[in-house]
């Protein structure tokens, strides 16, 4: 069953996420535990092996299934139970509508695996592999993604609110994808995805809410960001070189520093008169 906490409990593990300098650690992400003890892992080869052990741990253990090889397995709507996955390889396994809430993946193999429409709220996904991922409506809140590899993976409509700082997202499929903060919160501190030096080069974000996202230092060269909500977002030193940002609204962005050589649709930026630092951006003449 999947679990969905309250949003003050969330907003717990993140009310310092508002007062951190650009590109620091936010508080966020797994939460850790004990971790259970487990059989051999040639014992928890197959989807039925895993599910049973991971149904056997009871809290306060969370279960061990880090550096274990689950490649290719159908998980899909498993409650992983803040589940250590610490290394493990998960290429092409399918966790579609899997809850993965408060996980910790870090520096796992999950290349072309399977998480449609699943919970990584609160998930630690530093350094894991997740190219070719299908993660098209997922929900990644309070999620740690620091120097995570998503080079063309799918997170159409997808919701982000989390750190992504040195991400790779070079060709990834963020259509739609709702990215922006939540206004009706920010009494409890300013919640806001961070891309801070992140590598968006190539990547789709056409149509998404990217509303205070902060894109500081990160590469959007060649990105489609047509029709994006970029209000209020920090671009600071931000390099759009042969973006298109057709119908891009800007209203009170931060773009002291901001490349737009070459970019497509600049005629059409809305809200640009309203920038900040409109000055100190960088327009082809």
């Amino acid at each position: 069953m999947r679990v969905v906490l309250p949003l003050a409990l969330l907003l717990g593990a993140t009310a310092a996420l508002g007062a951190q300098e650009p590109g620091a650690m936010p508080a966020m992400g797994a939460g850790g535990g004990e971790r259970a003890g487990r059989p051999p892992a040639d014992s928890l080869r197959t989807a039925p092996q895993v599910k049973a052990y991971v149904a056997s741990v009871t809290s306060p253990a969370v279960p061990d299934l880090s550096g274990l090889d689950l490649g290719g397995l159908d998980l899909s709507g498993l409650d992983f139970r803040k589940a250590s996955l610490v290394g493990a390889r998960l290429s092409d396994a399918t966790l579609d509508g899997a809850d993965l809430f408060s996980c910790d993946l870090t520096d796992a193999v999950a290349t072309g695996a399977s998480f449609l429409a699943a919970n990584l709220d609160g998930t630690t996904l530093r350094r894991t592999d997740l190219r070719r991922a299908k993660l098209h409506r997922a929900s990644l809140f309070a999620t740690i993604i620091e120097a995570a590899d998503l080079r063309e993976a799918d997170l159409r409509e997808t919701r982000i609110i989390g750190f992504l700082r040195k991400a790779n997202l070079a060709g990834a499929t963020l259509a739609g994808a709702n990215i922006g903060a939540d206004p009706g919160n920010q009494s409890m501190g300013v919640m806001r995805a961070q891309f801070v030096s992140a590598d968006l080069s190539g990547a789709d974000l056409s149509g998404a809410n990217l509303f205070k996202a902060d894109f500081s230092y990160a590469s959007l060269r060649g990105a489609n960001l047509r029709n994006a909500d970029l209000r209020n977002a920090e671009l600071v030193q931000a390099d759009l070189t042969e973006a298109d940002v057709t119908g891009v609204a800007l209203d009170y962005a931060d773009l002291n520093g901001a490349t737009f050589h070459g970019a497509r649709g600049v005629p059409t930026l809305t809200g640009l008169d309203r920038a900040r630092n409109r000055d100190k951006a960088v327009f082809d003449p």
